[in-house]
């Protein structure tokens, strides 16, 4: 492991949670495909959290590498931790999977991916995957800040979509879940095609990720023809295909963030399973890394002359009922969304501050690493950056469409979903639920 100037002499500085993992015997994680044993405690510092097991009695799982550019080309890397059985960690529901990003190829105060994941979560995509800022010491060394992120997956707290055994084989069962990737790495037994404008693609799956002769076929079938219907001239082959709505919210958050990479690789697709006769269409989600957000800083459409190849976007805005969505959740966003979005990553900036800085202290001089120690100039820099993104949007659509209403998702105390409605009253959004009448801060007003 390439060590930084000062990790020897380095300590937690005790303002975030602090994850302690050793491998057995000290072994170091030399990729991202082998899966090393390992023990791991999690002193939960603040007192909003509960810690997960103790300094004498950790817990059991395995650690590797994860990433692609950030764990080859980076002195510090980032990690995925699968635990051996599942639990709730740092609030967040039970899972065994468990990502610890490290943002060394962030120069913007450690806020792209966070603020990213907020947008979603204000933009109202299904889910966005949660993160909590921790300190992280590896085999009693002190590492610095990372990011201790949910990893996206099915599950009843994630993708919520029936999941399918590997290998199936059931023409009932492989028509959903599934959730795939449209990646920039080219993997064994992906599938390849050619764009309706002749660019090559590639998809992967996250899962299933073993497929048998039937469930490859299915999926095949499914990416082509998504590809003919954004290509074709039938908006109701569009919407049966995709869901319009969703894709609407997701590309508004690459837009928001101005996210030059955001179609070209980590970008997801998934589809639960088709039921009484109905398809279920394809959805764009969940986000997942902001790495290139903020870095292009141009006057234009991140389809527009990208530094990436973005793959079918560009395609999809041409359409008139994709435009509208998107002008629609703009309105929702631009009115509900924005200051209390912006509010928010403001509110973790400030909870990751002192530990940014100490983690300048530990990796300043390494392999690529992005010095964040003058934390107030980085911060400032990533809100003039959002500031400005919002302002140009502005500047192209207005206001947006104001809707008449839309549908969102609340959970219950037993966190089953209760269908509510939002709704335009006298200038204020109210929400409709049960027969009462909310604010959008949730107080009831009626």
């Amino acid at each position: 492991m390439v060590v930084g100037w000062g990790m020897w002499a380095a300590m937690p500085t005790k303002t975030l949670p602090i994850v302690y993992v050793n491998t057995d015997n000290n072994r170091s994680i030399s990729d991202t495909e082998t899966q090393v044993p390992a023990s791991v405690y999690i002193d939960s510092i603040l007192p909003e959290y509960h810690s997960l097991g103790t300094k004498n009695a950790p817990l059991r799982c395995t650690i590797k590498g994860r990433g692609n550019y950030t764990w080859k080309d980076f002195a510090k890397k980032p990690y995925k931790i699968k635990l051996d059985t599942k639990h709730k960690v740092l609030g967040m529901p039970k899972n065994r999977h468990w990502c610890l990003l490290a943002g060394a190829d962030d120069n913007l105060g450690f806020l792209r991916n966070p603020g990213g994941f907020m947008v979603s979560e204000g933009v109202g995509l299904r889910w966005t995957p949660h993160v909590v800022p921790v300190e992280l010491v590896l085999n009693g060394q002190y590492q610095g800040l990372y990011f201790l992120t949910e990893h996206v997956r099915i599950a009843s707290h994630r993708v919520k979509i029936h999941e399918q055994e590997n290998g199936e084989t059931h023409n009932d069962s492989i028509n959903g879940g599934w959730l795939v990737e449209i990646n920039n790495y080219w993997e064994s037994g992906c599938i390849e095609f050619n764009e309706g404008n002749g660019q090559h693609m590639v998809i992967t799956f996250r899962e299933p990720d073993s497929l048998s002769s039937q469930q490859r076929a299915y999926i095949e079938g499914q990416m082509n023809h998504l590809n003919e219907v954004l290509y074709g001239s039938s908006a109701a082959a569009l919407m049966q295909a995709l869901d319009i709505r969703e894709a609407a919210k997701y590309y508004l958050v690459q837009e928001i963030m101005e996210d030059c990479e955001s179609y070209h690789g980590s970008c997801m697709l998934y589809k639960d399973r088709d039921s009484l006769g109905m398809t279920d269409p394809w959805k764009f989600g969940p986000v997942w890394d902001f790495g290139n957000a903020y870095h292009r800083r141009q006057e234009t459409w991140i389809y527009d002359n990208p530094t990436f190849a973005q793959y079918w976007i560009g395609q999809l805005a041409s359409w008139p009922v994709f435009q509208a969505a998107v002008k629609e959740e703009w309105w929702i966003y631009y009115h509900t969304q924005k200051d209390v979005v912006r509010n928010a990553i403001r509110e973790f900036a400030d909870r990751i501050e002192t530990a940014a800085q100490k983690d300048a202290e530990v990796w300043r001089g390494t392999q690529n690493y992005n010095d964040n120690s003058n934390y107030a100039d980085v911060r400032d820099r990533f809100f003039r950056r959002y500031d400005w993104r919002i302002q140009w949007l502005y500047s192209k659509w207005g206001e947006g469409t104001k809707p008449a209403t839309w549908d969102i998702e609340l959970l219950s105390g037993e966190e089953q979903p209760i269908k509510s409605q939002k709704i335009l009253k006298d200038g204020q959004i109210l929400i409709l639920r049960n027969g009462a009448m909310y604010s959008i801060t949730g107080v009831r007003v009626h």
